[in-house]
């Protein structure tokens, strides 16, 4: 039997160059999430998009948002759910006793760490890693009011305990809500100081 021969193209170099940077790039985001995996999420999203504000569900860990409505609990749990996770504070007008017998009702662990925006705290962020890093938490739906708590804390989440570059880990963060500078400035810092040298 015959060997196949395959022509090769030749093309010039950085047009070369271009293209194989382009495949790597569509290969490294097509790994993130596979396509089946991506579809669930979708659904998932779809489900819950009229009941939590921003919803996104960055992977089969982590769904993000803003403030859930009373429904949005059954519907994730439902999702298979596993904890809710909300950085609100008691005097936001939401009423955190309520919304955790809400979520223990429908079978799931509720946390929550009550963070000023303007004046988060680095234990908090330590609790936020501890939290999540736990598999047993995870599908996890996290929340605020509008996702800006939210997206400084995955950031520090993605970089520190997931390896990610800070700038990757910036551009989710603003994609999930984060936009307050404190909160910004509070993300870097706290990674600045707890990465390894």
């Amino acid at each position: 039997m015959m060997p196949l021969r395959t022509k090769v193209l030749k093309l010039p170099g950085p047009i070369s160059l271009l293209l194989a940077i382009l495949a790597l790039a569509t290969l490294s985001m097509a790994a993130e999430v596979p396509t089946n995996e991506r579809a669930r999420l979708d659904q998932i999203e779809q489900s819950l998009k009229s009941d939590v504000p921003r919803v996104w569900c960055l992977d089969g860990s982590f769904t993000t948002g803003g403030q859930p409505t009373d429904q949005a609990y059954a519907k994730a749990a439902a999702s298979g759910f596993h904890s809710v996770l909300s950085l609100r504070t008691a005097n936001e007008g939401v009423d955190l006793a309520r919304e955790r017998s809400l979520v223990a009702k429908n079978k799931m662990r509720y946390f929550n760490i009550p963070v000023v925006s303007s004046a988060p705290r680095s234990e908090q962020a330590d609790e936020f890693i501890r939290l999540v890093k736990e598999k047993s938490n995870h599908p996890m739906l996290i929340n605020c009011a509008s996702a800006n708590r939210v997206g400084a804390f995955m950031m520090i989440y993605r970089v520190l305990g997931q390896g990610w570059a800070e700038d990757k880990a910036l551009d989710e963060a603003i994609k999930i809500g984060l936009r307050g500078n404190e909160l910004k400035k509070f993300a870097r810092d706290y990674i600045a100081q707890h990465k390894p040298k």
